[in-house]
């Protein structure tokens, strides 16, 4: 059996973050906005609270404006081979910046696999570390896991 996730709650602008990091490879495994509880339940694995430093130093970065923090936590989770090239691009997108389904359909080589890149985006279970709410459709927003309004707070709160 692996061993039990360490998880934290860290207070950030737009609600309360539940992350829950493997202690073997120290990457985030799930982030949610809500309760440890609810985060652990998407990975259905045991957890210890245990709040990460190198994690809560990142959020705090990010919260003031520096997005760079969070791309330098490492992040896992499982999913196919086109799954783990969409967020690795996603990661590549900037704070305070968007890019369309679209255009990471492009960077990852599938320039006609739009709704993979927004599949993709609704499975990532490490939001804000792989940021998914940076990614928009050609016509706007889009969705966000039926959360929209957070999406557009995220959005704003990074563009300053």
């Amino acid at each position: 059996m692996p061993s039990p996730l360490l998880a934290g709650t860290y207070v950030t602008p737009v609600g309360d973050l539940a992350v829950l990091v493997d202690p073997a490879s120290g990457a985030v495994v799930c982030s949610h906005f809500g309760s440890i509880g609810e985060a652990a339940r998407e990975l259905g694995r045991p957890y210890v609270d245990m709040p990460d430093a190198r994690v809560a130093a990142a959020l705090a970065s990010w919260a003031a404006g520096d997005g760079l923090g969070l791309a330098a936590i490492p992040v896992f989770q499982e999913g196919t081979a086109l799954q783990q090239l969409i967020w690795a691009a996603v990661r590549e997108v900037p704070a305070g910046e968007t890019a369309t389904y679209g255009e990471i359909a492009h960077e990852v080589g599938r320039p006609r696999a739009a709704r993979a890149v927004g599949a993709a985006c609704a499975r990532n279970l490490t939001t804000p570390f792989t940021p998914c709410h940076r990614i928009v459709s050609a016509a706007g927003v889009g969705g966000f896991g039926g959360a929209t309004q957070l999406k557009r707070r995220l959005i704003a709160m990074e563009a300053g």
